[in-house]
């Protein structure tokens, strides 16, 4: 998830191996209504890695802020998605979702993933895999499915990565197998510059925290981590991509999680109760 000024998310040819795995079933799940909360808020669930759990915090306060929703979140640094099938079974199982959130960067350091090279075609395959498994648990329920595009990190755009966006290419690929039920967002842009590029910083928001520098006249917050791949601006995962809460506001994670949370919002129509 790093960056260079006229890197472009150009169509390349993803290896066969791993897009076998995001092939089109034989059979897609029939579909059954959606389900809400006892409370009758609508379920919204979110599962994901370090990026997911930086932006959660702002995510759930996107989509819960009309009262109609509730969110759930399984995220924690390191995870891929073959982490969490048998939460995504029970969650199925017991209390199924309207809409369920998927983020996930390619990690390889669990046990599900052992053996696998970040951003080898095996680790691409695998993660379509675990993703076609997820998508069918919560299909055969009547889930809405978004699978969340993460942004280039600072090592892979200084070394101009030719692979990087190889895993939002498949979810994007995947997402297309089933229209109008799982939708693919692009979310790692609302943290990129343009053409894709790696940035530091982001002109602030008019309605958030200015607590960055000011460069050309422009004020700035930082949207990266100093590790060049998460959000929080004062805070760096550790080797093994796990993070702590950030102690700071964090125009990235909020920016990630708007992108994350807008289409649900317009999705549910969510909309906050008159005054």
């Amino acid at each position: 998830m790093g960056g260079r000024g006229l890197l472009r998310r150009t169509v390349l040819l993803i290896p066969a191996l791993a897009l076998a795995a995001c092939a089109a079933p034989s059979s897609a799940p029939s579909h059954h209504p959606g389900t809400v909360a006892r409370t009758g808020q609508a379920e919204v669930d979110i599962f994901g890695d370090s990026l997911a759990y930086q932006a959660a915090p702002y995510f759930n306060a996107l989509v819960e802020a009309s009262g109609q929703a509730k969110v759930d979140d399984f995220v924690f640094g390191g995870t891929a998605t073959c982490d969490w099938l048998p939460d995504m079974r029970r969650v199925a199982r017991t209390h199924p979702p309207r809409v369920v959130v998927m983020e996930f960067a390619g990690n390889t350091f669990t046990a599900c993933m052992r053996s696998c090279i970040p951003e080898s075609s095996s680790t691409i395959s695998r993660y379509c895999s675990a993703m076609s498994q997820a998508i069918r648990i919560f299909l055969a329920v009547g889930t809405h499915i978004y699978l969340e595009g993460t942004p280039i990190d600072y090592r892979q755009w200084t070394v101009h990565d030719p692979h990087w966006d190889d895993l939002n290419r498949a979810f994007a690929q995947l997402a297309e197998v089933y229209p109008g039920r799982v939708t693919y967002v692009d979310a790692g842009r609302a943290v990129e510059g343009g053409d894709q590029a790696f940035v530091w910083m982001l002109p602030c928001l008019a309605f958030e925290p200015c607590t960055g520098p000011t460069v050309a006249g422009v004020r700035n917050d930082v949207v990266r981590s100093p590790d060049g791949v998460h959000f929080c601006p004062d805070q760096s995962g550790n080797p093994v991509g796990q993070v702590v809460p950030c102690d700071v506001y964090s125009s990235g994670a909020f920016r990630f999680a708007s992108a994350m949370a807008g289409p649900v919002i317009g999705y549910l129509h969510l909309t906050r109760p008159a005054r």
